[in-house]
C-alpha cells in the first residue's frame, strides 16, 4: 500500500507534478545562490529517522528524484487529467534552476525536502481536484486533499494534507511549500497519520534555514 502511494506521490507531491497556476513570488533572490548555500539550507536528519536519498544538487530538471517523479506521473493512471501533481513546483518550467533534495526515512514513514530558486510559486488546488484516483502499477489508490490552516512563513506559504486510500488501508501526505525572497523550499511528510502540528513545526524550521540563505 504504502509503495503503491509513495511511488506516485514522488511524482505527484514532492518534486514533480504539472503546473499548479503560479503566480510570480514578490521579489528576486538577492544574490546567486550556489549549491552550497542550498544544501545548507536543507534540514538536517530529523530524530529517529535515516538519510534515505540524498543530498543531491544540481539542475532541477537532471536531478534523479525529479526524473523518477516524471516516471511515476507518466506511468500512473489518473481519472481526472492534469489533477496529479496540482500545486507543486513544474520541472517542464524549472529544469535548469538550481536545486537541492534530501530524504529521510523511518519504520513510520519518511520526510522529502526540496529547494529549487524561482520566482514561481504553485497556486491551490482547486475544487474539482481536490478528490482523484489513480492506477499505480495495478494498485488502485483515492487521494482526497484539504487545505491546511497554517501561520503564514516567508513572503508566500500554503501547506495541505492528503489522505490517499486504498483496499482498505490509508496513509497520510502532508506538504507545506515557502517561498522566501525568489526561493521556494519544498516539504513532503507520508506516513499513517500526519499531525498538523509536526508539519507546521517543520514548516517553521524549514522557513529559518531559508530565511538564512535570502538574507
Amino acid at each position: 500500500m504504502i509503495k503503491a502511494i509513495s511511488g506516485l506521490i514522488l511524482g505527484v507531491v514532492v518534486m514533480s507534478g504539472c503546473s499548479g497556476g503560479q503566480a510570480a513570488a514578490p521579489s528576486a533572490t538577492p544574490a546567486p545562490l550556489d549549491a552550497a548555500r542550498l544544501r545548507a539550507a536543507l534540514l538536517p536528519t530529523p530524530q529517529g529517522m535515516t538519510v534515505s536519498y540524498g543530498p543531491e544538487t544540481g539542475a532541477y530538471g537532471s536531478l534523479k528524484a525529479t526524473k523518477q517523479g516524471l516516471d511515476a506521473l507518466r506511468t500512473a493512471k489518473v481519472d481526472k487529467p492534469g489533477c496529479a501533481g496540482l500545486g507543486q513546483l513544474d520541472p517542464a518550467k524549472l529544469g535548469t534552476a538550481p536545486a537541492a533534495v534530501v530524504a529521510y526515512s523511518s519504520k513510520q514513514g519518511s520526510i522529502t525536502q526540496a529547494i529549487v530558486v524561482t520566482g514561481a510559486f504553485p497556486g491551490p488546488i482547486p475544487a474539482r481536484c481536490a478528490s482523484y484516483k489513480a492506477d499505480v502499477d495495478g494498485t488502485k489508490v483515492t487521494y482526497r486533499t484539504d487545505a491546511v490552516d497554517m501561520p503564514k512563513r516567508g513572503d508566500q506559504s500554503r501547506a495541505f494534507l492528503t489522505t490517499a486510500t486504498s483496499r482498505g488501508s490509508s496513509a497520510q501526505i502532508g506538504a507545506v511549500m515557502i517561498a522566501r525572497k525568489g526561493v521556494v523550499t519544498s516539504l513532503l511528510v507520508l506516513g499513517k497519520e500526519v499531525k498538523k502540528d509536526g508539519l507546521a513545526e517543520l514548516g517553521r524550521l524549514a522557513d529559518e534555514k531559508l530565511a538564512r540563505i535570502t538574507a
